[in-house]
């Protein structure tokens, strides 16, 4: 009687431990679903502005200053849709964003198969191309790209001045984002550092790589840079290695699983 009882006890025990493990491993994944569940990103929305250095122009207002023959002069071909202008100690300057359209698929939704981005310079009354973001799709894995505005900025960050633009742009795969890359670009004193992610499903397939140059950057860019990686981690549009932050604390210019 004694033994059947103790044989009841043990799998009662094992079991509630079955119990608790696969609740344990359900609530994983739950929180794995909610790092990768990915709010929308619409091409529409504005970059964060300082209101001290930048604006976004209106349609008309920049279709009169961008009209088709100073595009051209530009070598703009594709659609531009947003236009932004911002003053510094450097001078005046123009941020136009393009892109170019693919098709429209099945689900009704817009995708894109390039875009162009680039930073003009005003001087005596004269429209200078000073640098440019040239991006298309793969063609093999790739369905669209765009701008990330949400992620984007256009501040002077270090207070020195001049603004410190932040652009950023991702594609989707055949899974959206969740098999998509990112970049982002930092820019300081006209030059640019970049840190570009390919994002994955599996651990082994995500790689980060930093611009060595980035840690050479004031600390409030790096700060900056660093809390969006975060907002695209919490929204579903990166997920990065873990540990992420600590390694670039180190200064590490790639990130990747060595499993």
């Amino acid at each position: 009687m004694k033994r059947t009882l103790l044989f009841s006890l043990i799998l009662t025990i094992l079991s509630c431990g079955k119990q608790a493990k696969d609740s344990n491993s359900s609530n994983a994944e739950v929180k794995e679903q909610k790092i990768i569940a990915s709010k929308p990103i619409s091409k529409h929305d504005e970059l964060l502005l300082d209101s001290k250095f930048a604006s976004k122009l209106a349609t008309k207002e920049h279709q009169s200053i961008f009209n088709r023959r100073q595009q051209n002069q530009l070598g703009i071909s594709n659609t531009v849709y947003q236009v932004y202008a911002y003053s510094d100690e450097s001078g005046d300057h123009y941020l136009l964003l393009t892109d170019h359209m693919k098709t429209i698929n099945a689900q009704n939704d817009t995708l894109y198969d390039n875009i162009y981005g680039m930073f003009v310079t005003k001087k005596n009354n004269q429209l200078k191309k000073r640098s440019t973001v040239d991006e298309r799709i793969d063609e093999d894995w790739e369905t669209s790209i765009g701008f990330w505005n949400q992620y984007s900025e256009l501040s002077d960050l270090n207070n020195d001045g001049m603004v410190d633009p932040i652009l950023v742009f991702g594609t989707k795969g055949q899974n959206g984002y969740k098999d998509g890359r990112v970049k982002i670009m930092a820019y300081y004193r006209g030059k640019r550092m970049s840190i570009k992610h390919q994002n994955s499903e599996i651990k082994d397939g995500r790689l980060t790589k930093i611009n060595k140059n980035f840690y050479g950057l004031p600390i409030q860019i790096q700060k900056a840079v660093k809390e969006k990686m975060r907002n695209m981690v919490k929204n579903g549009h990166a997920v990065f290695l873990e540990n992420w932050e600590k390694n670039m604390e180190d200064r590490a210019v790639r990130l990747e699983s060595n499993s």
